[in-house]
């Protein structure tokens, strides 16, 4: 998988890469907005997670439970300044969804946008998709706009997915019952909700 922009490359991530993983996952912005990327991982483990994805790669597995995890590296360089993710929810709406983790000292540069763009593009046509999401902390204005500049439309504020696991959405008084006795913060929601829709198939659907 390879994918380039004017000033980036997109790539599978090598395991010997596993350092600059590591470093972004400890990385002081990635643990505010995203605390839960890679914690506490050790360097044994991101090389296990490295090479699990190479090995989907290379078989072409499209199976929503593997995912892709991609290296975004300087075009001039060669050197590793941040990642890409998608992953498919296992939590209804069942979608795929898009991240993107970049080191500190390469962020305010416009890279994260040029890689979320170009990222979401290919995929929306690797995998024959409607659209791709993505969600963004109400705090966190950076985000906010690398998701605009790469081509989301913000669709909503909502809660994180994971926050209907403790009752069963299929039922509404249990799902009303929740909703009832969770602080209301959390109910009316601290993530934004975008969606990238893919032209090319809204035009056949059209057609």
């Amino acid at each position: 998988m390879y994918i380039e922009t004017k000033r980036l490359v997109l790539r599978e991530l090598l395991e010997e890469e596993a350092e600059v993983l590591l470093e972004i996952s400890n990385d002081k912005q990635v643990k505010k907005y995203h605390p839960a990327f890679f914690e506490n991982s050790t360097l044994d483990f991101i090389k296990t997670a490295i090479s699990y994805f190479q090995s989907n790669a290379k078989i072409g597995v499209k199976n929503p439970e593997h995912g892709f995890l991609l290296a975004v590296c300087l075009k001039d360089t060669g050197e590793v300044v941040g990642v890409i993710t998608l992953n498919s929810k296992k939590e209804p709406p069942k979608e795929w969804h898009i991240g993107w983790y970049f080191l500190s000292r390469y962020t305010g540069k416009g890279y994260a946008s040029e890689a979320g763009a170009a990222a979401s593009d290919y995929f929306l046509e690797y995998l024959s998709l409607d659209y791709i999401s993505a969600g963004v902390r109400v705090d966190n204005p950076a985000s906010f706009r690398t998701a605009q500049k790469s081509g989301f439309t913000l669709i909503e504020k909502r809660i994180p997915y994971n926050a209907y696991e403790s009752c069963h959405i299929n039922d509404f008084n249990a799902v009303a019952h929740y909703f009832s006795n969770i602080p209301c913060e959390r109910a009316n929601g601290n993530w934004f909700y975008f969606q990238k829709l893919n032209k090319n198939r809204s035009i056949e659907k059209n057609n």
